[in-house]
């Protein structure tokens, strides 16, 4: 991560990333809205257009995995490095690369002996490369924008302010002195947040969309509702102008679709991305008062994914249903269909971080 260093000591480790997309990024989801949606498109247009297996029918057959990775580069490099960053190939070769290369090395690296990680892992990493190019596309730019916001030219009626988390840092950097990031640090804390932002979220994507596959009784319903919600009628043949539609009125209305929402949060209760969470490097011995020891170097973790599937906290907890985290304006125990007939709303939301759905983590470290 171009030298950033994690320190056992939380508070030197500063609290600047996790305003930025805890608070100052998500401010800023409706404004995003559209143009994560035509870069979507576009990015779904080019690799349908540029395969190469096709059938006699016209059909094209695209890894899902592969094309989701992909997909979730291309919209996070928007809302991350912005538009230019995001149109420029190499880099988002770079952006692809980089998490993948970090994650092998770490897993082959945590099996050997720690004497031998300094000469195993700059192979492992490929020898830096999708770090350092990363790092040459990134430092200029951030290094302008620091120049341009201390020279106040930001404030100028005639320039428009980039909406990236690039520039969130910058703002936030320079608007509080105890934040005052050099260029550097800045560049290291877009890495090291990045690391998060490809594997997990198209792990959750494939997972979802295979759920809908097996679930197929739930992809009218869930139609049905977006229709209701977006004042539009989803059809399989959705063009560019339903693309536009969706992302400039969907930003409000799509957090009134309580089964979309517990679609989601069933199939990542079900399907983790990781089988713990919550990991925390022990500083010092501590005892649970169930007489477990801990020493300092271990680390103690949330097992999320047996809690998730505990009987005693999910009833059938191995069937897949949504409905259990929905609630309903009238009492109805009836069929899918009643079901859909009466006002609802959640229960819990996909993005609550809870003691009995703990895959964000949980307290104020949560995702």
């Amino acid at each position: 991560m171009n030298g950033l260093e994690i320190l056992d000591n939380m508070k030197a480790n500063d609290s600047l990333h996790t305003r930025i997309l805890g608070v100052v990024l998500r401010s800023h989801l409706p404004e995003l809205s559209s143009p994560l949606s035509k870069i979507l498109c576009c990015t779904f247009d080019h690799e349908f257009a540029t395969s190469t297996n096709k059938n006699n029918d016209g059909w094209v057959r695209l890894p899902s995995f592969t094309l989701t990775k992909k997909l979730i580069t291309a919209a996070n490099t928007l809302v991350f490095f912005g538009p230019d960053l995001a149109a420029n190939s190499s880099f988002l070769e770079a952006a692809l690369a980089y998490p993948e290369d970090t994650f092998f090395a770490a897993k082959v690296l945590r099996l050997l002996p720690s004497v031998i990680h300094p000469i195993l892992a700059p192979a492992l990493m490929r020898n830096h490369r999708a770090t350092k190019a990363m790092v040459s596309h990134l430092t200029p730019v951030v290094e302008h924008r620091l120049r341009r916001a201390r020279e106040r030219q930001s404030a100028d009626a005639g320039v428009i302010r980039p909406l990236d988390c690039i520039q969130f840092f910058v703002d936030a950097s320079t608007n509080n002195r105890q934040d005052d990031w050099p260029s550097q640090k800045i560049v290291q804390g877009l890495l090291g947040t990045w690391l998060a932002a490809v594997h997990q979220p198209a792990l959750t994507a494939v997972y979802l969309l295979e759920d809908l596959c097996e679930h197929v009784e739930y992809v009218e319903h869930i139609r049905q509702e977006l229709a209701l919600h977006l004042g539009f009628r989803l059809t399989s043949d959705v063009g560019d102008e339903h693309c536009d539609a969706f992302s400039t009125a969907a930003a409000a209305a799509i957090e009134d679709a309580p089964l979309l929402d517990a679609f989601l949060k069933e199939s990542s209760r079900l399907h983790p991305s990781d089988s713990i969470s919550v990991r925390r490097k022990v500083l010092k011995p501590f005892t649970f008062r169930d007489g477990t020891h801990i020493l300092p170097g271990d680390v103690a973790c949330v097992p999320s994914q047996a809690i998730m599937r505990d009987e005693i906290v999910y009833a059938q907890s191995t069937v897949f249903s949504p409905w259990r985290f929905i609630t309903y304006g009238e009492t109805c125990m009836g069929s899918s269909e009643q079901r859909l007939s009466t006002k609802r709303g959640s229960r819990s939301r996909f993005s609550d971080a809870e003691p009995t759905y703990p895959l964000w983590g949980l307290g104020r470290h949560s995702w």
